[in-house]
């Protein structure tokens, strides 16, 4: 049997999926970006899009690299001429710097040095900056809690206060294969913030697909994002003694596991209890646009020796025209009734769980009690 391969087909299908991944934190209307507009991008990563980490998955040859700025100007969005030359330029006299050996290369970057002149000039031609920092992840390296790597550089915290003094609207794209310190939303006005992750050879694409409206954003967290790294439960504990982190609602929370904004309206409206444990979960869209949404079951166990106090125990993604409604159906597996015991054990114990729904944790689920004997 003959088959073809439609490379296009591939390519068009990353991108997608690439789309689908990324993960609005906050948006104060930056986002879309303005039809018609111009974007000022900063940040050097612009210039060398991270595809993949480093190893194995690094070492992948391809043909090419499509990057975030190569995705907005193919989608025929227009980019601050004057900037990115100055980016380009400044970028031949600094090489990138590839490290030596497996696993050698920096988590980050060094930054081109920005002046007020610089920024001032991009803001009178510009409707929106983009600001873009880059992190690698691989084999054989791991994180740090330094600046460059898990905080942010001197000269990032300096292009991030300069940017945001600057315009009205900075939109931050966080190029990265893992987590960093996200404490900078506390100490500038940043508009927008996406996780773009490492998207492959098309990942500019998918981003700006994003970035433009063409695709409302759809991902969610996989994490929670403490406000400050010496909050984070296991920071100084690696074994976090025996505690499983899924879902949290502490005050020290800047944005919570299963957390993920849209362009779109849409909303759970009701949820039951059906074929014994399953959840049926109706979903709303109230905008014009069509979306895709990811809704989400969370349980809870009413034992006092419960751990954790709640975790994600089923999940959906749902595609909604503008206007649509649907019904989503969602297992939820007998093992999420299970209650971890403090010593480490698993038990199902008689009494009350509450099962939660929705798009976004970070926002007002629904819930509905179920008794097991």
């Amino acid at each position: 049997m003959k088959r073809t391969l439609d490379w296009d087909k591939y390519l068009e299908t990353s991108a997608r999926a690439v789309s689908g991944g990324i993960v609005m934190l906050k948006n104060d209307g930056a986002l879309p970006l303005k039809q018609g507009g111009t974007a000022a991008v900063f940040g050097r990563i612009q210039l060398h899009y991270y595809k993949s980490g480093t190893g194995s998955g690094g070492m992948v040859n391809v043909s090419k690299v499509i990057g975030i700025t190569d995705g907005l100007l193919d989608a025929g969005y227009k980019l601050d001429e004057q900037l990115l030359n100055a980016y380009r330029e400044w970028d031949e006299q600094n090489p990138f710097d590839h490290g030596e050996g497996w696993g050698g290369e920096p988590w980050s970057q060094k930054e081109m040095p920005l002046t007020d002149e610089l920024v001032g000039g991009a803001a009178s031609r510009a409707d929106a900056a983009i600001v873009i920092i880059g992190r690698t992840a691989g084999e054989e390296m791991d994180n740090k809690l330094e600046k460059g790597a898990f905080l942010l550089s001197d000269l990032e915290e300096d292009m991030l206060r300069r940017v945001t003094s600057a315009f009205d609207k900075t939109v931050v794209l966080l190029n990265t294969g893992g987590l960093i310190d996200m404490s900078f939303m506390d100490r500038y006005p940043v508009s927008a913030v996406m996780y773009v992750w490492q998207g492959g050879m098309v990942g500019g694409a998918g981003t700006a697909a994003v970035l433009t409206g063409e695709v409302s954003p759809s991902g969610k967290l996989p994490v929670t994002f403490y406000r400050t790294a010496d909050l984070l439960p296991d920071i100084h504990d690696y074994s976090m003694k025996g505690r499983t982190y899924r879902y949290c609602t502490d005050e020290n929370v800047l944005y919570p596991f299963g957390h993920g904004l849209s362009y779109a309206d849409v909303r759970c409206v009701n949820m039951e209890i059906v074929s014994g444990t399953d959840v049926e979960v109706t979903v709303e869209n109230r905008s014009d646009i069509p979306a895709e949404e990811v809704v989400q079951v969370y349980i809870k166990s009413c034992n006092e020796d419960s751990v954790p106090n709640r975790s994600l125990c089923g999940f959906q993604r749902v595609r909604l025209e503008p206007h649509e409604t649907k019904a989503v159906h969602i297992p939820v597996p007998s093992a999420a009734f299970q209650t971890v015991l403090s010593d480490g054990s698993r038990e199902v114990l008689p009494g009350r769980f509450t099962l939660f729904a929705g798009i976004d944790t970070a926002s007002e689920l629904l819930q509905q009690d179920i008794f097991i004997n």
